[in-house]
């Protein structure tokens, strides 16, 4: 049993993550921050407490709202046509009686690193500034954490908001920069591997087929929310119902790293030259120019295991259900 917490701008790719997280035997979610990007800190945090009602987990999941800007104040959302207004592309899920806890999101992770002493593991979909925020606030945060999961960052392919950047370092690339120098045993699940994982209305179709009793209303609303996210990648990448799998990509890495092979680099990010900003600079050289600790890279990804065990988590194995 691995324990997380997830820092998420909840958006679509967002929740189909955290239901992975929230269903899956081989977590125990201790919490969920939330942080600007695909909407704002507050709607991510609203989005969370109705996933977490949708996916009957069984446990009590706290939720804290955190950045709502990055490291150097500024606050950039994701257009309407990729989340939805809501973030969970419009799909209205019922509200929770759960409130976010009084607490903010750096003092979250930083309680709990504290409380589990060496067994936390952070995964974050979105911008690293609550991550960021809580190293500078307890610099041996590094040693307290088991490990830290991105999804984030392009190696060796070209970046979605530049040639030279993915959107969840861009929105907040001195944050990115300051996690990755800190010394945390870290994998960066970026676009080299994300961009290469695809769901088709296939998978979907089957999802609605096998769904538990207990879990086909995640399936539908899975099935649901995808149909806004197949939308704008039919519409920015001519795909033809079908998506790319960036989050929960990295959720499944982080539970089960084997699905991946990975490359050892020393990174920083640029963020003082626009044109550049998000840039990944790696040093892979024997002598090595950045003092800083290496980070393993996602480059490669088995990609139809990731995406059947994604939505297996929802479906009932019982030997003999189906008449086949």
């Amino acid at each position: 049993m691995k324990n997380i917490i997830i820092d998420a701008d909840t958006g679509v790719d967002d929740s189909l993550a955290i239901l992975y997280a929230l269903r899956s035997p081989n977590f125990h979610v201790e919490g969920i921050t939330t942080c600007f990007g695909n909407n704002n800190a507050e709607q991510s945090a609203d989005n969370c407490l109705r996933l977490i009602k949708l996916s009957n987990c069984g446990y009590e999941v706290p939720v804290a709202v955190g950045a709502n800007e990055s490291l150097e104040g500024v606050f950039e959302s994701a257009p309407a046509y990729i989340h939805g207004d809501n973030g969970i592309g419009n799909v209205i899920l019922p509200e929770s009686s759960q409130k976010p806890v009084a607490e903010s999101a750096e003092d979250f992770i930083i309680r709990k690193a504290d409380e589990l002493d060496g067994e936390l593991i952070v995964i974050t979909t979105g911008r690293m500034t609550n991550l960021a925020k809580a190293y500078l606030k307890d610099k041996t945060l590094p040693k307290k954490l088991k490990k830290v999961v991105s999804m984030g960052g392009c190696i060796d392919v070209p970046g979605n908001i530049s040639n030279y950047a993915e959107a969840n370092i861009h929105g907040d690339a001195k944050a990115a920069d300051i996690v990755m120098g800190a010394g945390f045993h870290m994998t960066l699940v970026g676009l080299d591997v994300t961009m290469k994982t695809f769901i088709t209305d296939r998978d979907v179709k089957n999802l609605c087929e096998y769904a538990s009793e207990e879990c086909r209303p995640i399936a539908e609303y899975i099935r649901d929310v995808l149909k806004f996210y197949f939308e704008f990648h039919r519409v920015s990448m001519g795909m033809a119902n079908a998506c790319v799998v960036h989050d929960p990509l990295a959720m499944l890495i982080a539970e089960d790293p084997s699905l991946g092979l990975y490359k050892m680099i020393r990174a920083s990010v640029e963020y003082e030259h626009e044109p550049f900003k998000g840039m990944i600079k790696k040093d892979m050289g024997f002598v090595p120019n950045l003092d800083r600790e290496e980070i393993a890279a996602c480059v490669s990804v088995n990609s139809e295991v990731a995406v059947r065990r994604l939505f297996a988590v929802y479906q009932d194995m019982t030997p003999g259900r189906y008449n086949w």
